[in-house]
């Protein structure tokens, strides 16, 4: 079953790809740099600072295929996600001043919301960690198959869930929703008598020096900004815009745009207190006793490794600050191309090399090394290494890796990983959905009925294999 791996530009001048970057005598950059040298297709911008001294930032790849335009370090990115650490830090900068507190429900703010249960019971705890329950509207129907124009304020967006019945109880689980950032910022509006983006403005971006930071209208000209790539749906091994796969403009859920540069400015003063007194920026950047999410944080690494920041991706974006507390390092991390695509190892990569491995991080790279054995010396060869190794392999990076190889039109090699994946993963109705929408692809219709069938009797509720199942036999019939 197919993971989910969640323009106008200006001449760019003194832009390459391999421009000179700054780089500090420090073992750890040079180690950094070389592989980021290496990483074959990576684009984007980093920034790696030790004790508030920038000793790495350069950039990659190009911001604009088309024209050939390298990106430079000024190069504007999508943030995704990151702009959730944007609203939370509002959202504290109003509790620090007494406007509202962390149990105030819904209701108070918005008496006028539709759903009872979630206008009562939900609070802004609740939003902020993600447990209020509300749906995802960003995943709807309603969402998906619109026009994205129409969507350019947040009051715009609630009559795609304000009506919706709740996903679960407020506060009996965690589902990361855009849904909750977005009441969110609503509510810094209704305390605040102004725009969403004019607080963040203000009492943010300004406060940061961040001038190269907003929610920009993607359907209008932008200066110096890269547009985003992903692997194609209608060509093999092509890339394809992604202008019509997101929002139209950022909103407090994210989707904004910024620099390396601009957003380390955030990192340094949020982490200086220059954004909330030391009491709520300490609130924020605890670590919560279970989970990887806090309060518009996100937590790295192994537990309390005072790795902390928020990261971001969609189609054709990647995005993260962190801040590494305990070895006083700030690392910037912005690109263009999917999160599969040079992201995730630069990210894993960084990590691994600052503050040392995981067993996440072990199982990450491993995974790496056996898909590149089954491609090369053959799925044999894999399967030995897995047999004799006591590292745990990640079967969502397998997996991710065989819809690349479809996306590619490389259906063997799919085949293959998706082979391997039901080797190491038996029990997994995912695994075998996926062999069987690559021999689908690849045109063997009785090997995809036998997988699709195996991962129906594993899941007998996966709705995805009974619908590709029945598509199969009709088309067996007409033939």
């Amino acid at each position: 079953m197919k993971q989910l791996i969640y323009i106008c530009i200006t001449a760019i001048i003194f832009s390459c790809t391999k421009e000179k970057a700054t780089v500090n005598q420090d073992s750890k950059i040079t180690e950094i740099s070389n592989y980021l040298d290496n990483l074959d297709g990576f684009s984007g911008t980093v920034l790696i600072a030790k004790n508030d001294s920038v000793l790495f930032k350069k950039a990659y790849g190009f911001a604009h295929l088309g024209h050939q335009v390298k990106n430079n370090i000024a190069t504007k990115f999508s943030y995704a996600s990151i702009g959730k650490s944007f609203t939370a830090t509002a959202i504290f900068q109003l509790i620090q001043a007494g406007k509202l507190s962390l149990d105030d429900t819904i209701g108070k703010f918005l008496p006028n919301y539709p759903n009872q249960i979630a206008k009562d019971e939900i609070t802004i705890r609740h939003l902020l960690l993600h447990r209020s329950g509300l749906p995802n509207y960003f995943h709807s129907e309603k969402f998906l198959n619109t026009s994205k124009e129409q969507f350019r304020t947040l009051h715009s967006l609630f009559p795609l869930f304000e009506n919706e019945p709740l996903e679960s109880n407020p506060d009996e689980q965690f589902a990361y929703r855009n849904t909750n950032y977005i009441i969110l910022g609503s509510i810094i509006e209704e305390i605040t008598k102004m725009p969403y983006e004019q607080y963040i403005k203000d009492h943010i971006f300004s406060k940061a020096k961040m001038k190269n930071t907003g929610n920009f209208d993607i359907d209008h000209p932008i200066t110096n900004v890269a547009e985003n790539y992903t692997l194609s749906d209608v060509y093999p091994n092509k890339l394809q815009k992604t202008i019509f796969m997101g929002t139209v403009i950022g909103s407090a859920a994210g989707g904004g745009y910024t620099t390396i540069e601009d957003l380390y400015q955030f990192a340094t003063v949020f982490k200086h207190n220059h954004l909330l007194n030391s009491k709520y920026t300490a609130i924020m950047k605890t670590e919560p006793s279970t989970g990887f999410y806090g309060y518009g944080m996100q937590f790295a690494g192994a537990k309390d490794s005072g790795i902390y920041g928020h990261s971001g991706g969609h189609y054709g974006t990647g995005a993260e600050w962190r801040i590494y507390e305990k070895q006083n390092y700030t690392v910037i991390l912005l690109t263009n191309k999917d999160l599969d695509q040079g992201f995730f190892d630069a990210r894993f990569f960084i990590e691994k090399t600052i503050s040392g491995t995981t067993p996440k991080l072990d199982s990450y790279f491993f995974t790496k090394t056996m898909v590149a054995t089954c491609l090369d010396k053959g799925i044999e060869a894999a399967k030995k290494m897995i047999v004799n190794s006591s590292i745990t392999l990640s079967e969502i990076d397998l997996n991710t890796k065989g819809y690349e190889m479809i996306k590619r039109g490389f259906y063997p090699k799919a085949i293959e990983l998706f082979k391997l994946e039901v080797f190491a993963f038996p029990e997994s109705y995912d695994a075998y959905d996926s062999l069987g929408e690559a021999y689908m692809k690849y045109g063997d219709f009785s090997k995809a009925v036998e997988n699709y069938q195996k991962s129906l009797s594993l899941n007998p509720n996966n709705t995805n294999a009974k619908e590709k199942l029945k598509t199969l036999m009709e088309n067996q019939k007409t033939m």
